[in-house]
């Protein structure tokens, strides 16, 4: 960004048109940002969409869509490209770039129709919008401080993707590469099957280093480090071949039906209208992969795992899309509903459906369905009772935190989106809440 931009000198809040700060400049076309996986971000009307290896703008700034239906407000913290979808500013004055993207945030963008067939903004419309500019110094503390919701927001997504990969990991370990068991067989010098071996060597050859150096690599000790005696005692120690393969002695080749119980017939949808005639809302209303809506009533209220039913039911990769929620909530007729039993908690459940390749069980080539029966009867690998027990009690604790960060975040997120336009307006002074919001955020 030009080191000889004006300052801007304003001691007070005044009124300007973005016209007046910035100036819109044009994306560029650019080929094959799309098979690109690192390098630059590229942006387009409606955000990231690649990578480039030459940034088109090369400071940190604002990314405005200029073409489609929905054109969106973004901002990059890193040098980046855009397409000739969006554009991107490029200040007259010395203003915080994070200050105006916040502020650009509240400007109805969409509305700025130039009336062509294809929805699109003209710079004209953009740069006539009239926008209340506080002092450089009001500017920095109002990005600070709604920097810090989302820095906190991000810092608990971040921390719930580990906690999610710390489970998934356990759950691999013990029920797809058996490594407690291998660990026994071992120990006890009973024969591994050939299927097994690759993963035997690799074992063994980590419990080697472990002994030689006395520890393992951060990346290795979650697979290697030993379990516990009274952990490794509810494990076999040997191998038998079932329908499912070599699985460890006494496991039993079972099925989703008997580890779940199933609520469908619980389940309500609502047109369209029947939901607006029940806003405003604060509770979910789940449909078969995400949240479509909010109403104000509820039909369910506990942890659950939604299945897609119909519709979107399978990923390229030919796992299930699902949805882990809890609370008070309505689902409609397009995802199962589902908890675990038999010694499976739900948070197991979901860990084996997440991995699991379901693409047998679905039906219809235009219109995909899992219907229930189908589902019941994918394979799932019953471990001991115990075995089982022992799972959910290692996880729930994770997921526990996961929910607790995941509610902190959402009502950060209510709590930025109530201030931003008010703090932006200047209708709410930074001296009445700052303190207040900081030690909200650090609580």
């Amino acid at each position: 960004m030009d080191s000889k931009l004006t300052p801007w000198h304003q001691d007070e809040w005044v009124e300007r048109t973005w016209g007046e700060l910035v100036e819109l400049k044009y994306g560029k076309a650019l080929k094959d940002y799309k098979d690109k996986v690192t390098g630059f971000p590229v942006f387009g009307t409606n955000g990231p969409v690649g990578f480039s290896e030459t940034p088109l703008c090369d400071f940190p700034s604002v990314i405005i869509g200029r073409k489609g239906a929905y054109r969106g407000v973004h901002y990059s913290e890193v040098p980046f490209y855009v397409i000739d979808t969006a554009f991107y500013i490029a200040p007259k004055f010395d203003i915080n770039l994070k200050w105006a993207y916040y502020e650009l945030l509240k400007q109805d963008i969409n509305g700025l129709d130039s009336g062509s067939a294809i929805p699109s903004t003209r710079r004209e419309d953009f740069y006539a919008l009239r926008v209340n500019v506080p002092p450089r110094p009001i500017q920095d503390r109002i990005a600070d401080l709604l920097d810090s919701f989302n820095n906190k927001i991000t810092v608990n997504r971040q921390i719930n993707q580990t906690l999610e990969q710390m489970a998934q990991t356990l759950f691999k370990s013990w029920f797809v590469d058996f490594d407690p068991v291998i660990d026994n067989a071992l120990d006890a010098g009973n024969a591994i099957p050939d299927e097994l071996q690759a993963r035997a060597e690799q074992r063994q050859a980590l419990r080697n280093a472990a002994t030689q150096q006395g520890d393992v690599s951060a990346t290795q000790a979650g697979s290697a480090k030993p379990l516990p005696d009274n952990i490794r005692q509810l494990f076999p120690n040997e191998f038998e071949e079932s329908e499912l393969g070599w699985v460890p002695k006494g496991w039993v080749s079972s099925n989703v039906g008997f580890v779940s119980e199933c609520f469908d017939k619980h389940r309500v949808p609502l047109s369209k209208k029947q939901r607006d005639e029940l806003k405003p809302g604060i509770y979910p209303y789940h449909g078969a992969t995400s949240i479509m809506d909010y109403v104000s009533e509820f039909i369910f209220d506990d942890i659950y795992l939604l299945i897609g039913e119909d519709g979107s039911v399978i990923k390229e990769d030919g796992t299930p899309y699902y949805q882990y929620i809890w609370g008070k909530c309505w689902v409609n007729n397009h995802a199962h509903v589902l908890k675990g039993k038999n010694g499976v908690s739900t948070e197991h459940l979901m860990i084996f459906m997440a991995q699991a390749n379901i693409k047998a069980f679905v039906t219809g080539a235009v219109q995909m369905k899992i219907n229930q029966k189908n589902m019941n009867s994918i394979p799932f690998l019953l471990a001991d009772r115990k075995v089982n027990e022992k799972f959910s009690k290692m996880i729930l604790p994770l997921y526990a935190k996961f929910r607790s960060n995941y509610e902190q975040s959402l009502e950060l997120q209510i709590l930025r989106d109530t201030l931003l336009p008010k703090l932006i307006s200047g209708e709410l002074r930074l001296d009445e809440v700052e303190s207040t919001i900081k030690e909200t955020i650090t609580a």
